[in-house]
């Protein structure tokens, strides 16, 4: 049921959103020899964190959908992958043995993904009349792409560069008449802006 929030709940959930000062080693890097074309045989290690409640069904099938969409954004910027991977979970990541096992299969370059899928209440439409609250999935992207001969960053895509997704397409007009994104579609879209950004940049 949709309801616009009072003054102090939006206050809040505003000040929730917003997003710390960037660290210096969280800003945008690019290397200034750097060209997507050079990503042609890569080997991808996708990482999934998954905050807020979802059933065992979701858990077990959103690796299974995050690794088809990939492979289909890949295959649409004619980028063959030589493996794609996908873990659940925040541990710290070690890109040694990425990097390794990418020399091992004759890769050019390793692609870290990290995709955060939180679930909560969220407002839509704002700066309109018809604002509104309604429990919605987000999903958050972020990257890096090392070099496999040197394992040196050539891009680096951080966290809250890119506009999120939600599975709520809003209607701010009629915001009952909002559309539900199925998770293969709220996925696509996600992985869509990611691999536009780091492919046809």
């Amino acid at each position: 049921m949709w309801r616009v929030p009072p003054i102090a709940a939006l206050a809040a959930i505003l000040a929730a959103c917003a997003a710390p000062t960037p660290r210096r080693e969280d800003i945008p890097t690019r290397a200034s020899d750097f060209r997507p074309s050079q990503i042609r045989q890569p080997v991808v290690f996708a990482r999934l964190q998954l905050d807020g409640r979802y059933s065992d069904e979701e858990r077990k099938t959103m690796p299974q959908k995050l690794e088809g969409v990939l492979l289909d954004e890949l295959n649409a910027h004619a980028v063959l992958a030589k493996e794609v991977r996908v873990s659940v979970g925040d541990a710290t990541r070690d890109p040694g043995p990425a990097i390794a096992r990418a020399r091992g299969l004759g890769a050019d370059h390793v692609i870290f993904v990290d995709v955060r899928v939180a679930r909560g209440l969220l407002l839509f439409c704002q700066g309109t009349r018809r604002r509104f609250q309604a429990t919605a999935t987000q999903w958050g992207q972020a990257a890096e792409v090392l070099r496999a001969s040197d394992g040196l960053v050539r891009l680096r895509i951080v966290p809250g560069s890119l506009p999120p997704v939600a599975d709520l397409d809003p209607d701010c007009d009629n915001p009952r008449d909002s559309r539900r994104l199925t998770t293969t579609e709220a996925f696509a879209e996600s992985v869509k802006q990611l691999m536009t950004r780091l492919l046809a940049s």
